[in-house]
């Protein structure tokens, strides 16, 4: 039977994975259905957006619509610096655009206004080191967690020149547990099942070649820290889109997601945790 959830303490981890992001917002939907309580936020590149969001106090169906909206908005044009210098460009698209519909997202400004206490996961591009950001601005600290190469350039933020935190920290759990999180709870943004077919193409061959990185990393962080506090990681195996930067199908991951961590967490005996008075 599950701690109780007046002892235990709740971490809800958010790892990158862009578009595919979108389920874990039907995570926060089965949380929050089941009455499980959320005590701090842990969150990498999209999982850092969700994390600021639902840690400001939007509720499910807000997030929800503004993952929807997000469909028909243009997010990423070409850098012009790939353009002029080729290879020597910092990235490939610019995150103008991005930067400003986070900003008309976001209620709030800085990680103190936050109803819940959110910590961001960047990595220092000149270190390597992962950086764990929880003070002062929101949206430089979200830009920089999703700061993936080559798709986004670098951000310099509180001295630092950084990229995405999936890089060196795309599950953030050890951050929680040194902050003292007794139970963790996550719903992985991707699969390395076996492929059936190929993958092809440049930017397709590292993306799968990254994820089979952060299955590794997930499964020695799990080894790890095993015993120093219980892990709720659910691994779903969805029909996600070909590309993280491609927001079709956003309703239906939310639905997936939804439907799956609900399923999950009931099986794992959480449902009753909302009878509790």
């Amino acid at each position: 039977m599950p701690e109780s959830p007046s002892r235990a303490v709740h971490a809800l981890s958010l790892c990158g994975g862009g578009s595919r992001g979108a389920i874990e917002v039907g995570l926060y939907q089965a949380l929050a259905e089941l009455r499980i309580p959320i005590h701090m936020i842990f969150g990498t590149s999209i999982g850092a957006v969700n994390g600021a969001l639902i840690a400001a106090g939007l509720t499910p169906d807000e997030i929800a619509q503004h993952w929807v909206r997000l469909q028909d908005r243009q997010l990423f044009g070409l850098s012009w610096r790939l353009l002029l210098r080729g290879l020597k460009a910092d990235s490939v698209y610019t995150t103008r655009r991005l930067q400003h519909v986070l900003e008309g997202i976001l209620p709030v400004q800085r990680f103190e206004d936050l109803k819940i206490t959110l910590t961001v996961t960047a990595t220092d591009l000149q270190t390597g080191e992962a950086v764990y950001l929880d003070h002062g601005e929101l949206l430089p600290a979200i830009m920089a967690s999703m700061a993936l190469p080559p798709y986004f350039p670098p951000v310099e933020y509180q001295g630092r020149r950084l990229v995405d935190g999936g890089v060196v920290d795309n599950l953030p759990l050890g951050v929680a547990i040194e902050r003292g999180a007794t139970r963790i709870f996550a719903l992985l943004c991707h699969c390395a099942q076996e492929l059936t077919q190929p993958t092809k193409g440049l930017l397709d061959i590292q993306a799968r070649a990254f994820r089979i990185w952060l299955e590794l990393k997930l499964r020695h962080d799990l080894e790890h820290y095993n015993g120093r506090a219980e892990f709720i990681i659910l691994e779903p195996c969805f029909d996600f889109p070909p590309s993280i930067l491609t927001l079709s199908g956003v309703q239906s991951l939310i639905e997936q997601g939804y439907e799956f961590a609900k399923a999950e967490l009931t099986r794992r005996d959480f449902g009753r945790e909302r009878r509790l008075p």
